[in-house]
Parts: C-alpha cells; sequence; structure tokens
C-alpha cells in the first residue's frame, strides 16, 4: 500500500513539475550578421525570399600516389565553408539570412590501409532560401 502511494505521488509530481510545453518565435539578429536556420517555422515577418542558394565543394588530395594521398592539400572544412563561402554567397544577392539550410558533409578520407591511394579530400554540398529581411 505505500509503495503505491510512492507512485502515485510521483506521478503527481511529474505531472505538474513537467507542465506544457510553450512555442517562442524566432528572433532575428542585427541586420549586420548572416541568419541562418535549418527551418522557416516561426520565424517573424516581413522578409523577402530572394532565390536558392547552392554551395558545392570537394577537397583535393593525391590519391592516386602512394604516401602522398595522406598529406591534406585543399581538404574541405564545413566552418570554413559556412562561415566564409555561404557568407559571401548571401552578401552577393543581396540577402541578409538563409532558411531550410541543408548540409550535407562527406569527411576527408586517408585510406590509411592502402597507404593514401584512393583518399580524398571530402566534399560538403549547402543548400537553402536566400531572404532579405
Amino acid at each position: 500500500m505505500l509503495r503505491i502511494k510512492f507512485v502515485l505521488v510521483g506521478l503527481f509530481v511529474a505531472v505538474v513539475v513537467s507542465g506544457c510545453a510553450t512555442s517562442s518565435q524566432v528572433t532575428f539578429p542585427s541586420s549586420r550578421e548572416i541568419f541562418m536556420t535549418t527551418g522557416d517555422g516561426d520565424i517573424q515577418k516581413p522578409y523577402e525570399p530572394l532565390g536558392q542558394l547552392l554551395y558545392y565543394e570537394t577537397g583535393f588530395r593525391l590519391g592516386f600516389l602512394p604516401l602522398f594521398g595522406l598529406i591534406p592539400i585543399a581538404d574541405v572544412d564545413p566552418d570554413v565553408a559556412i562561415k566564409k563561402g555561404i557568407s559571401d554567397k548571401v552578401r552577393a544577392m543581396g540577402g541578409n539570412g538563409v532558411i531550410n539550410l541543408y548540409i550535407d558533409w562527406e569527411p576527408p578520407k586517408n585510406r590509411f590501409l592502402l597507404l593514401g591511394l584512393f583518399a580524398t579530400g571530402g566534399r560538403i554540398k549547402i543548400y537553402g532560401t536566400v531572404i532579405k529581411r
């Protein structure tokens, strides 16, 4: 009987403490910064869609030579691609934000067991909708 009381009290406390989920609207940063989000749900309007953004980059390694494929000549870095490449393209299109952002990244591969043969520098593909706030 005592165990049932503890279970009921525990369930009551869990229900009272958990409360209800609330939704909040996304607010934009200052207009000097590029706003990026993977969704477009509750973004405050008005904003003007300017077009689609597509960014594609492949890295480079000498994967056709043994051991030289292990040297990272021009590997793809997603952080640099987002901060530099995407920001420059968005500003060139006249926008200051990207919604529905999608990033597909394949990291560099050493192929160490093959001594660097067939090594790749990776690739990244980013696309989304450019907006002007």
